[in-house]
């Protein structure tokens, strides 16, 4: 099973963009588009997926 995770913490579309790159630094990747719930307190989302050196994984 593919490991995901998903970033729901962001208030702002920069906040989403700097909790990507650290995430990426860690060997996760982007799996989803960003989704933006305008109504929500932290309204972007994203889902990110684990790579491995042996696999690559498609959602």
């Amino acid at each position: 099973m593919v490991p995901l995770r998903k970033i729901t913490k962001a208030r702002t579309s920069q906040e989403l963009k700097r909790m990507i790159e650290d995430d990426k630094e860690r060997g996760w990747k982007v799996g989803s588009t960003v989704n933006h719930f305008p109504h929500h307190s932290r309204p972007y989302q994203i889902l990110m997926k684990f790579e491995t050196d042996k696999e690559c994984v498609k959602l």
